[in-house]
């Protein structure tokens, strides 16, 4: 059964037994063939980026931060209900054959790689139902089109329908307007944002919040003698919250942000956002880098080529580093947070069997929201998706690890950090077994 009493944490199970973050939408761009004339001089290879400053988007997070100021509103209150019953045919593709309706909304028709986003999801449910959703949900696959007018219309519809509730969407804009119509509808939500704005009464996120990442990895730093720190952020609104939350992180740790600089995706801009950062690294003893695909070494070869000792001056990041070369010589003992790996890898194994290709963190966040359901489901509680149900305080285990729906809609999760030692992610401090007391402030 899906809950055990006798264990810490709720398990998400797998085909035998317990099981253990693709890229950010406009986020990443190809660097030119060349660095300015001083740093390539300086650095002695030519063409250094080139080509391979792709940020990939193989293993880095989704985050689903907004493009736009969108408007919120409170959602109402929810009434614990039984579950809803479908009605009719349902409008879309149709996995499993349970008699409980479930809608997952992904912008399957959008432009740019939200196409590949949003087909790893839909992969990754389809697995999830196969392995033990089959006969406890009816999985309704829904086209928003990646726009805040289709997230509406698959709403509205799946309510038409009878879906008990709403998975997805996976970026803020579209995760706020179908709230609009799934709130006051009494629908909760499992969403993919990561966009801590998007979370709110009854609409949970699935995703890793880019806060609570960088609050682990400070965190350790600052315990193990790195308390004094510079960053170099990229522009745009990941940024601006990674810095919001480090400020935090290092005030709470009585710690010290020296100084931060921000670039753009381009050499010219990386090269600037390096010398501007020099003067603050007089007073730092460590570097925070929170981008990944080829960001990292980017960066750490111009603070190289200007002087800095990088034996001295420790790198730290996020698991957006699993996009990036590990075995660069330039990434060498540096530290970042991510999510507890052994349970992931047993998915990856079974998706790229299936699908035949490794999947990224997406897949793994809609597995283990369609599996939850499933699972819930399975019980044959009438109140089985209820907010009681949802926001359980001993959480679930999934293969994205250890995970807790809260109050506020956020979602606290178990992270480990790891430190990169000859090409490997090596775990130095594990991730949590259990949580603790909640409070709905945290995130």
């Amino acid at each position: 059964m899906y809950a055990q009493q006798q264990k810490p944490v709720r398990e998400i199970r797998g085909q035998s037994g317990p099981v253990g973050h693709g890229a950010r939408q406009n986020m990443k761009s190809i660097f030119s063939a060349r660095l300015s004339r001083h740093t390539t001089s300086k650095l002695g290879f030519g063409t250094l980026l080139g080509a391979m400053l792709l940020l990939s988007a193989c293993q880095s997070v989704n985050y689903g931060l907004p493009q736009t100021q969108t408007t919120s509103h409170p959602a109402p209150a929810f009434v614990e209900t039984s579950l809803a019953i479908k009605t009719g045919v349902a409008e879309g593709e149709v996995l499993g054959s349970g008699q409980t309706r479930v809608a997952l909304l992904l912008p399957m028709t959008a432009t740019g790689n939200v196409t590949a986003i949003a087909t790893e999801y839909r992969n990754a449910a389809e697995l999830a139902i196969q392995t033990r959703g089959e006969n406890t949900m009816e999985l309704v696959i829904k086209d928003t089109g990646g726009t805040a007018a289709g997230a509406i219309a698959r709403t509205e519809e799946a309510v038409r329908e009878g879906a008990a509730i709403i998975l997805g969407p996976v970026f803020s804009g579209s995760v706020t307007s179908a709230a609009s119509v799934a709130s006051p509808n009494n629908r909760m939500m499992i969403a993919f944002s990561s966009d801590p704005g998007a979370a709110t009464d009854g609409v949970f996120l699935m995703s890793f919040l880019p806060d609570q990442i960088v609050d682990r990895t400070v965190t350790y730093a600052a315990s193990i003698g790195m308390s004094s720190m510079a960053a170099i952020l990229p522009n745009g609104a990941y940024g601006l919250l990674v810095e919001r939350q480090l400020r935090e992180t290092l005030a709470q740790r009585g710690g010290e942000l020296t100084g931060v600089a921000r670039y753009d995706y381009s050499n010219d801009s990386i090269v600037a956002a390096v010398k501007e950062i020099l003067p603050a690294l007089e007073e730092a003893n460590a570097i925070f880098i929170p981008d990944g695909g080829t960001a990292p070494i980017a960066l750490a070869r111009v603070l190289q080529s200007e002087g800095v000792n990088l034996n001295e001056k420790r790198l730290i990041g996020t698991g957006q580093w699993r996009s990036s070369d590990l075995t660069s010589a330039f990434l060498q003992g540096a530290l970042f947070a991510d999510m507890d790996q052994a349970g992931f890898e047993s998915f990856k194994n079974r998706y790229r069997e299936k699908y035949g290709a490794a999947p990224s963190v997406n897949g793994g966040l809609g597995y283990d929201a369609v599996t939850l359901v499933a699972d819930l489901l399975a019980s044959g509680n009438p109140q089985a998706l209820s907010r009681r149900s949802l926001e359980n305080p001993t959480g679930f285990q999934g293969v994205t690890g250890l995970f807790r729906f809260l109050p506020n809609g956020g979602t606290q999760r178990g992270l480990a950090v790891y430190q990169i030692v000859e090409g490997q992610a090596n775990v130095v401090d594990p991730a949590p077994t259990y949580f603790g007391p909640t409070t709905s402030a945290q995130f």
